[in-house]
């Protein structure tokens, strides 16, 4: 029996398609866990706080020298306003926060351009929800008793436990980073907070785990692991440098100087000593983007895409449809033609 030439290249044609369908486009390697150590930078002893046991913190933007903190004590939570060599200029009631810890800060700038701290116990999050409360920063160090405003988050998988509480400069967005052994899951707020519960949206996935964050004032993201600091050139990112040092890890206070150049690092135990690492200049890898405007109150919420979807985005996912399609009907004329050959 001799097989007519077309129904050759309707087999040939979805033979071809099912192979390019079977092997797709060449797979992107996965980010490494243990990205390889770009700089070896020395710890150099900075304070050691009057507070007992700071819990968190973060560099002022209307004091850039001062460092913003929260700590719990017999009384509760409170802020606390720490100068460059560990003494307390001011400490502060936050009103209608009723914690008995916190463990996460961070601060930002609304549309307004006016600061404002948010607070949290990031812990708390293991129950599926948080509270985060705003308080704007204090112009003046005086101390005393600060309003806030209370927001419910929530999060669309479950509990999770929080590792960093962080803030974009230049898009005004705060993030949550959690806490987990082997990795971490970056979460988003909306961009308009409200009364009832605000939907965390899930970013990505790093693979590593992180004990710490926050923005430099340039863009950069500078995540604290169980070994090392590394440096993203955004919240989207990928590792881009790895600083490792000779400064303790294991505790849980940790910033970013307001100037970019250096990170504040706590030892362990409830008095412990502060340890400031220097950081590099960005590279390629790490030199962040072009300013975004800053995002109002009126902003909508933004939705970013994990970097785990389907291939291509939308027009790949397209594209693999309709090879899959002429795939079948390759293979159906293929079929019908060797039933009329044999007929």
């Amino acid at each position: 029996m001799r097989t007519h030439p077309l129904k050759l290249r309707f087999a040939a044609g979805g033979a071809a398609a099912v192979l390019v369908v079977l092997t797709g486009p060449a797979a992107v390697a996965a980010p490494s866990p243990s990205p390889a150590v770009t700089t070896t930078a020395p710890a150099r002893a900075a304070f050691r706080p009057a507070v007992a046991a700071p819990a968190a913190m973060v560099a002022g933007v209307l004091h850039p020298d001062i460092w913003w903190t929260v700590a719990s004590g017999v009384g509760g939570a409170r802020l606390y306003a720490l100068d460059g060599r560990g003494r307390t200029r001011a400490a502060y009631t936050l009103s209608g926060a009723a914690a008995a810890r916190w463990d996460a800060i961070t601060i930002v700038k609304n549309g307004s351009g006016e600061s404002g701290l948010f607070v949290g116990d990031l812990s708390a999050g293991r129950a599926g929800s948080l509270l985060l409360h705003r308080v704007a920063e204090p112009r003046t160090l005086t101390g005393g008793t600060l309003p806030v405003k209370t927001f419910r988050l929530k999060f669309p998988d479950g509990g999770h436990r929080g590792a960093a509480l962080l803030a974009d400069p230049a898009e005004s967005r705060v993030y949550i980073i959690t806490r987990d052994a082997t990795a971490a899951a970056v979460f988003a707020l909306p961009g308009v907070l409200g009364p009832a519960n605000n939907a965390l949206t899930r970013l990505r996935t790093l693979p590593f785990p992180v004990r710490g964050g926050d923005f430099a004032r340039d863009g950069r993201v500078i995540l604290k692991t169980t070994t090392d600091v590394r440096i993203l050139g955004g919240i989207r990112d990928d590792v881009g440098q790895v600083v490792k040092t000779a400064a303790s890890l294991a505790g849980h206070a940790f910033g970013v100087s307001s100037d970019g150049r250096k990170v504040l690092v706590a030892g362990a135990g409830s008095r412990p000593v502060f340890r400031t690492v220097a950081l590099p200049a960005a590279n390629a890898a790490t030199e962040p983007e072009a300013s975004a405007s800053p995002a109002s109150d009126e902003t909508s919420p933004v939705t970013i895409p994990s970097k785990s979807g389907m291939p291509g985005g939308l027009v790949g996912t397209g594209a693999l449809a309709g090879l899959v399609l002429l795939g079948l009907l390759g293979g159906v004329f293929y079929l019908r033609g060797r039933r009329h050959g044999g007929a």
